[in-house]
């Protein structure tokens, strides 16, 4: 790639203030590119299974049902991925909220490796169909690497790096700060763990895409169709209804009066911003070595970014005043302290100018862990929420579904344990009526990555999600 002209000086942000503009960027690619048109639902249909949300979990549901025979209808409030799922930074990694080493502590080496291949699995099965399909997304391959700031974030990624090793895993490499300077030009970062598998993409472009193959195929889709109430086996919408035999309900932020599994879904506020594209010379800066990695740091309202395919830098972030907010906060603010947090570790590159930024809520549990519920007195339905990140969406979804198929009966006894929501939590739901949700969610989100471990239940047949 030519090294790019810089004709113009541009004077650092960090000096004048930075105005941001309030827009989703994966929205702004939307506008140079096609996809199928599907208008609201206006009738009433019957079919095999209606899924309720098109974000990774709802879409990776529907895909399982693609040539099965099954008569499916998908439907979603906004366009297909227009919520959660197409505002994330497109990160495809098992790490979340939560890293292998926290996992371990909580459930011990073994349970901890089950629970890591789910992320991983959905990895793989993502990346296999999105080559399949072409689905054009900006994937990227991109390393995971985990940084550590202090002492605690040394002692953080040296026991990544012992975990899994413990658990089996053969990829990973520790970096000490000095090391890490050969791939990173970043300051006062300890320690860095790096491990591969891993990829970024654009989310919204991703699930859009999928749209188009699931149409090709036959699939119902509707768009800007919002569910109103759910009675039996029926699902209705402003203007018609959807009866269905199974039903999958993997929506963000589950209303009361669709189910009181609504008490079970938290949400963690971020924010995320965009660059222009970095020229060749501040490519160098920020990954000196050349090869692209997404990364996170060890604070608990972590910092992470990465790469796009047109070499933007996507950063993202928070506060702990604002990430367990009940309802959306809209101010710049947030976002601007945490760029200039990544200019105080990327001095080099304080003349980035980042252009537009978007919040978002992230749905969550009060132990960070996805739940997939399947109600005794309602066995034809499934819900799925708190699934922060998209492989842990991807792989409840399409679990959800083969479970509907048969195909996933050794599977579920395994998974019992760890997604359902009778699972151990430190502090009950209804706590939150008390002390409020936010709390509830603030203090068991840090006993959970922090403090947590449990014994697993006796596994039974009689148990269900």
């Amino acid at each position: 790639m030519p090294q790019r002209a810089i004709t113009s000086i541009r004077v650092a942000p960090l000096q004048v203030g930075m105005r941001l503009v309030n827009q989703n960027w994966w929205f702004t690619t939307l506008l140079v590119s096609q996809h199928k048109h599907c208008p609201p639902l206006t009738r009433d249909i019957k079919c095999d299974v209606v899924i309720v949300g098109a974000g990774f979990a709802g879409v990776c549901a529907a895909a399982q049902f693609l040539r099965k025979g099954f008569k499916v209808v998908l439907i979603d409030k906004n366009i297909v991925g227009g919520s959660s799922s197409g505002r994330s930074a497109g990160f495809l990694t098992p790490d979340s909220e939560l890293e292998l080493h926290q996992l371990c502590r909580r459930y011990g080496n073994q349970a901890a490796r089950e629970i890591w291949d789910a992320p991983c699995s959905a990895i793989e099965g993502l990346v296999r169909n999105i080559e399949k399909y072409d689905i054009h997304c900006g994937l990227l391959k991109q390393d995971s690497l985990f940084l550590g700031l202090g002492k605690h974030g040394y002692d953080a990624a040296k026991s990544e790096l012992e975990c899994r090793q413990d658990v089996g895993f053969t990829d990973q490499k520790l970096y000490d700060e000095q090391q890490l300077k050969a791939i990173l030009g970043a300051v006062d970062y300890t320690a860095g763990i790096r491990y591969g598998g891993t990829y970024g993409i654009n989310p919204l472009q991703c699930l859009q895409g999928f749209k188009d193959v699931l149409v090709d195929d036959g699939m119902q889709v509707f768009e800007a169709t919002e569910m109103e109430r759910l009675e039996g086996h029926t699902v209705y919408t402003h203007a018609g209804s959807i009866t269905a035999d199974q039903i999958i309900i993997a929506v963000d932020k589950l209303e009361p009066h669709i189910s009181a599994l609504s008490a079970e879904c938290f949400h963690a506020q971020t924010f995320l911003s965009v660059t222009e594209p970095l020229t060749d010379q501040e490519l160098k800066v920020l990954f000196p070595s050349g090869e692209q990695m997404q990364c996170w740091d060890s604070k608990l309202v972590y910092t992470y970014f990465r790469l796009t395919k047109d070499n933007r830098l996507l950063l993202g972030g928070g506060s702990a005043l604002t990430t367990f907010l009940s309802d959306a906060y809209n101010s710049p603010g947030i976002i601007k302290r945490v760029i200039r947090d990544f200019y105080s570790h990327f001095p080099e590159l304080k003349n980035v100018s980042f252009m537009q930024f978007w919040p978002g809520q992230i749905d969550t549990t009060r132990d960070l862990l996805p739940t997939i519920v399947r109600p005794k007195d309602q066995p034809h339905m499934r819900f799925i929420f708190g699934c922060v990140g998209i492989p842990w969406a991807a792989f409840t979804g399409t679990f959800a579904a083969r479970n509907i198929l048969g195909d996933a009966d050794a599977e579920y006894d395994k998974y019992f344990n760890y997604f359902s929501n009778e699972r151990n939590f430190w502090l009950p739901s209804s706590l939150g009526k008390v002390i409020g949700k936010p709390l509830l969610f603030s203090l068991s989100n840090s006993w959970a990555k922090f403090r947590q471990v449990d014994q697993l239940r006796a596994r039974g047949a009689q148990k269900e999600f």
